[in-house]
């Protein structure tokens, strides 16, 4: 019987860079009554105006451990998109089986920063890849300044 790979990602490694003193590091309460306010107030012409309105609200993250948690939860939600990214890379580098580890940072306001390999390696067809993946990623606002995610993709047999 033939085992067939599956590309997976194995290891997350989370940590904060950069000032947590923003504030008092619990969420303010009019971001959460405004979040939630916000779309009740347009239901009767909720077909009409989701076009117009954008994307929803990035939600809000009360300390670095639930904005890691949330970026990862964003990040593993396109996970096939970035997969795709990682196969496709591996073949533009004739390494069809290698580990495969992308460092991302999110800023403060729920922005992608940036898409990198580690160790000063750089792909910047990897980097537009992944950064055009996670372009729709809800990642989360939060006063802990730039979090930085690692993510590796690894094949197991099955």
């Amino acid at each position: 019987m033939r085992s067939r790979p599956l590309l997976v990602p194995v290891l997350a490694v989370l940590g904060a860079i950069g000032a947590i003193g923003c504030g008092s590091g619990k969420a303010p309460d009019a971001g959460g009554a405004s979040a939630s306010a916000h779309p009740t107030t347009k239901d009767a012409d909720a077909g009409a105006s989701a076009a117009d309105a954008g994307p929803p609200p990035r939600p809000f993250a009360g300390s670095a451990a639930e904005a890691s948690q949330l970026i990862g939860a964003a990040i593993d939600k396109a996970s096939s998109q970035v997969v795709k990214c990682v196969s496709e890379y591996r073949t533009r580098k004739n390494m069809p089986h290698e580990r495969v580890t992308i460092s991302m940072g999110i800023d403060q306001e729920g922005r992608l920063l940036g898409a990198t390999l580690p160790k000063g390696k750089t792909d910047d067809v990897l980097s537009a890849c992944v950064q055009s993946a996670l372009a729709n990623a809800q990642f989360p606002r939060s006063h802990a300044g730039v979090i930085s995610i690692t993510k590796t993709y690894e094949e197991i047999s099955q």
